[in-house]
């Protein structure tokens, strides 16, 4: 019986059918009580510890007490006993005088996530328990490893989940987290001698600050966040405490990452040179860079801030290759130099984008990167919060593409691209860039998926043969400073570059302008022809080969159409028609001047203003054509103009005229008497 409430206490029997004889049965009395109780979930970040509290009834003090492992209650495979109390990082600890038991999980791995249930055995093989579920992800962590130099003062950042926000932050120090001492907490006490506690729930974060160091601060000390009925998860940190220069211990960066790595000395250090260098053994590293000469060093440079006894070290791009022995030195004089050591390790793996924001109706292109071992594998695109339960959604054998979502692999530059079509905001949240490896083990990388934003423009444009478009691309405040481009392509994942911000601005009759104060980008072509007919893209680059785009179906046809040149006598007048489709009936429409479509002036328009000293517009929607009326001309008037007619959002086409103002009789190069006569 799962899940039992107050309302089911009463008389049950355990029965037996009998053939051609009376049924015999055993009467049992069920009462609901307290039993025993738990939390019902626990988070825990990979790598720490957590401790459970079983509170139970008084009547069950003297009875044996377990912690098993199991979906469901009935056959949950036990893993620790209190008559067999410990088993690898798992131990179990009864209270009788308290009632209650606590079961301390150590070093845990995502392998350990799933329900787990508190049981008390009563007799006869009978037991009472209750469930409790173990989320594995990242409860709380902080750096693994720290050395610091005596008399000095060091700042620990303890990082923790959203669902901790409220609860108490606590700081202890033991080498057993079970019987750890707490030392300062975020209620009270704050501050303990040396020790500070700080909490920022905004930032997820509580860090603590110890001061004025001596050697035998060195040991174990906990990140600890109280849940609720003495239960609490933490993790672990390994303190030093030496003398002369201090940093990390042990820093783990991903391939394609960078790392920076503080240098702390001591103050009678402050005018020396400081170096970093590689290798196992101090006595014969190499130096990379030294802050007197060179100060940079390909990816590596050192930089030294006296005022507060510190230097630091920046590496860049990082490969496998770099992992290794590394110090930070201090010379001093006749060749003498103190040091400390850090470990750096270059991790292989997956890496990918955070979080990318990409604008409903969009498209998102993920670039995956993976190890150089992994080139053979299969690669994978799945959906989920957690890497251990996320959906397949494609895969670089099969299937390759689905719905909206394609993947392709280019094993030469170790990335796997995912590509997402017509995104909608119901595709938002957390995805996975996955790696088989064998026997159903895998590596992955988590990236978080906000559909909103991005990039927006005009879905459809019709433009007239020999006319000019300005297609406006509106993109989110944060993409202000990154590459925009204009690319041609059916598919998103291989459209062709055309232009770009940085370079090339123009190509031929195309040209790309960014406005990061409005935000928007607008994309110009003039003399379109038949075969500029397409699908196009308006793209943000983000980084490392990820971009967001929308896309843009651009049609030549019969937008907007006019003469091309006209010659008028000076003192004459003109009236120049320009027709348009049908789609732009209802649309605004414009007279504009300058040689260039993108930054012409206008200086009429169908609804204010229509008249402009000499010039004015008139609209005919029936017959889809608006004329414009120049008098008295002069020849300051000549040079080119344009039929325009508005879209949306900043989007135009239009259609140049050459207008040339001479002496004598009025010629008009492609007959407009009779398209007037016309009228």
């Amino acid at each position: 019986m799962n899940n039992l409430k107050p309302g089911v206490s009463d008389y049950y029997w355990c029965c037996v059918e009998i053939r051609a004889a009376p049924d015999v049965g055993e009467q049992v009395y069920l009462s609901v009580t307290e039993g025993v109780s738990t939390l019902n979930t626990v988070t825990v970040q990979r790598g720490g510890s957590v401790t459970i509290l079983c509170p139970y009834d008084n009547i069950y003090q003297q009875h044996v007490k377990y912690w098993c492992k199991g979906n469901d209650w009935r056959s949950c495979t036990p893993i620790v006993r209190t008559d067999s109390p410990h088993k690898g990082k798992v131990s179990v600890r009864d209270d009788p005088d308290q009632q209650v038991f606590t079961v301390t999980m150590n070093s845990l791995i995502t392998g350990d996530s799933g329900y787990y249930w508190c049981g008390v055995e009563i007799s006869r093989d009978s037991a009472v328990g209750t469930r409790a579920y173990l989320s594995v992800t990242e409860g709380v962590s902080t750096l693994n490893r720290v050395s610091v130099h005596s008399g000095g003062s060091v700042t620990i950042p303890c990082f923790y989940d959203n669902v901790y926000q409220q609860h108490v932050k606590y700081w202890c120090r033991g080498s057993d987290w079970s019987s750890c001492t707490p030392i300062v907490h975020t209620n009270s006490p704050k501050k303990s001698g040396e020790v500070s506690i700080r909490d920022d729930p905004d930032r997820q974060i509580f860090t603590v600050t110890m001061n004025n160091l001596k050697t035998w601060n060195s040991g174990y000390y906990w990140c600890g966040v109280e849940i609720s009925r003495g239960s609490a998860v933490g993790t672990r940190v390994n303190l030093s405490v030496t003398e002369g220069v201090s940093t990390l211990n042990t820093v783990t960066v991903e391939r394609g990452g960078f790392v920076i790595i503080p240098c702390f000395y001591d103050n009678i250090y402050r005018q020396r040179v400081k170096y970093w260098c590689k290798g196992s053994d101090w006595s014969s590293c190499t130096p990379i860079v030294r802050t007197n000469s060179p100060k940079k060093n390909g990816e590596v440079s050192i930089r030294d801030d006296p005022g507060q006894r510190l230097f630091t070290v920046i590496m860049n791009n990082l490969t496998s290759g770099d992992s290794g022995s590394y110090w930070c030195g201090v010379e001093i004089s006749r060749g003498s130099a103190v040091g400390t050591q850090v470990s750096l390790s270059v991790t292989e793996g997956v890496s990918t984008l955070n979080t990318v924001t990409v604008q409903r109706g969009g498209s998102l292109t993920i670039p995956c990167f993976y190890d150089n071992i992994y080139r053979q594998h299969k690669k994978y695109w799945c959906k989920g919060s957690d890497w251990s339960s996320c959906t397949p959604i494609v895969r670089t054998n099969y299937p390759k593409k689905s719905g909206e979502v394609s993947i392709r692999n280019d094993p030469v530059k170790r990335v796997f691209n995912v590509t997402m079509n017509n995104l909608t905001t119901g595709d938002s949240g957390y995805y996975w860039c996955g790696v088989d490896i064998s026997r159903g083990s895998a590596v992955g990388r988590r990236v978080s998926l906000s559909v909103t934003g991005g990039v927006s423009t005009v879905n459809t444009v019709t433009v007239q043969r020999g006319g000019s478009v300005t297609i406006p691309c509106f993109y989110d405040n944060r993409y202000k400073s990154h590459v925009k481009y204009w690319c041609r392509g059916s598919d998103w994942s291989s459209c062709t570059t055309i232009v770009r911000t940085n370079s090339p601005k123009k190509n031929g009759e195309v040209s790309i302008r960014n406005d990061p104060v409005k935000p928007v980008f607008n994309v110009t072509m003039n003399n379109l022809t038949a075969g500029d007919s397409g699908s196009y893209w308006c793209g943000v680059e983000i980084s490392r080969g990820s971009a967001v785009g929308t896309p843009v179906s651009l049609s030549v046809t019969e937008g907007v159409s006019t003469v091309n040149r006209v010659t008028v006598q000076r003192g004459g007048s003109v009236t120049i028609p320009c027709s348009y489709d049908n789609m732009y009936q209802q649309h605004v429409k414009y007279w504009c001047r300058g040689s260039d479509w993108s930054s012409c002036t206008p200086i009429i328009r169908t609804n204010s203003p229509k008249k402009s000293g000499e010039v004015s517009i008139r609209n005919y929607p029936v017959k889809r054509v608006f004329n414009v009326t120049m008098n008295n001309l002069t020849a300051g008037d000549s040079g080119y103009y344009w039929c325009g007619v508005e879209i949306s959002r900043g989007s135009a086409v239009g259609t140049p005229v050459s207008l040339s103002v001479t002496e004598g009789k009025m010629s008009v190069l492609q007959t407009v008497a009779n398209e007037m006569h016309s009228m």
